[in-house]
């Protein structure tokens, strides 16, 4: 039997399992109507804020709902069509409804990709994209509790598309690369009740003491070099991290040994994202309701570049394979496109002298 075969038997297989449906209210700010293409001045938290809608064909029955993320240099409108960035718009022939959310420094474009979204971040966060992560000054000490303006911005824009298409609650899924992926990494810690999954690419885990203050780069490394299976604390989710995540699944991806960042001068090398995957699977893979997957290729710090939409169609099947509510002790993994290598559990080989 082929990959696609195993995946379709899988979601026949789930029709019969209950799921915990997903409290969500389809509805928008008052007066704003939602549209297939750009929407742009949505009100949320004092701002105007920008999101592409792709639907899928077919509008009769409830689709699951696929919100990628990109990152510093590449534009969502990049993430969305261009090849090389991912082009999840695609995504929408496979059954998905697509939303493209714009960050917020590009201050409503979806084709921007200059100085504004690169760099240090303001207000208490560390890096400019996307709110993703506490600073570690004072100042972050707003965030430790609070996922803060993007994350509730995702969940109000898929409401608001709700109530012109047919969603699944239970099939709300978020990703992205680089600061996408770390952006996704927050939107699970703090909301796992409402996502059901996401697939964090490159993403940072902002590793830092057991007291949740922050690391040196190299300490950060070092640290998790020392310490390979240990759950450490980020500064990516809240602190301290919960107890317990609802049910996911949750999809890392590591792009191999050139999968780092130069943040040019004068701060130079930033962020190496052996440690930062290996901290991610830690922490997900011990959740006993969540389902994580440690994906390993070659392509550095990119969207996924070899079969890039034979790879998407296969991750995003198979969150879609296990809608939120059902048992991860039933999930089965179909294997994935060449090049990748792809486990249930915790990365084990980003360190291997230490296995």
């Amino acid at each position: 039997m082929n990959k696609v075969a195993l995946l379709a038997t899988a979601l026949l297989g789930l029709l019969a399992r209950p799921c915990t449906a997903a409290a969500v209210t389809w509805e928008c700010p008052a007066g704003y109507q939602v549209h297939e293409g750009l929407n742009v001045g949505f009100p949320h938290k004092g701002l105007q804020r920008s999101f592409w809608v792709y639907p899928p064909p077919d509008n009769t029955r409830p689709a699951p709902v696929w919100v990628p993320l990109t990152g510093t240099v590449e534009s969502t409108n990049g993430n969305l069509t261009a090849p090389r960035s991912g082009a999840n718009a695609l995504m929408a022939r496979q059954g998905f409804l697509v939303i493209g959310p714009v960050r917020q420094c590009a201050d409503g474009d979806p084709a921007y990709t200059g100085a504004r979204c690169n760099g240090p971040g303001a207000d208490g966060w560390i890096w400019r994209p996307w709110n993703e992560g506490r600073a570690a000054s004072p100042g972050g000490d707003r965030w430790k509790q609070d996922a803060g303006p993007d994350a509730s911005f995702f969940q109000a824009a898929i409401k608001c598309v709700g109530t012109r298409w047919k969603l699944d609650p239970n099939s709300l899924y978020i990703g992205g690369i680089s600061s996408g992926g770390t952006m996704t990494n927050r939107a699970l810690l703090f909301d796992s009740d409402f996502w059901a999954g996401g697939m964090a690419i490159s993403g940072e885990w902002y590793v830092t003491r057991d007291d949740g203050t922050g690391l040196a780069f190299n300490d950060a490394r070092s640290f998790v070099a020392a310490n390979p299976d240990k759950i450490v604390q980020g500064r990516a989710g809240p602190y301290p991290l919960p107890a317990r995540l609802g049910p996911m699944i949750v999809i890392t991806v590591w792009g191999g040994d050139k999968d780092l960042w130069d943040c040019g001068p004068p701060i130079g090398p930033c962020a190496d994202y052996r440690p930062a995957t290996q901290a991610s699977s830690n922490f997900f893979a011990a959740q006993p309701d969540v389902v994580h997957i440690a994906c390993s290729s070659s392509h550095g710090h990119m969207w996924p570049q070899i079969n890039t939409q034979a790879f998407n169609t296969w991750a995003l099947k198979t969150m879609a394979s296990h809608p939120k509510g059902t048992s991860a002790k039933d999930f089965v993994l179909v294997p994935p496109p060449d090049g990748y290598q792809c486990r249930i559990g915790r990365f084990t080989d980003h360190y291997p002298e230490r296995r």
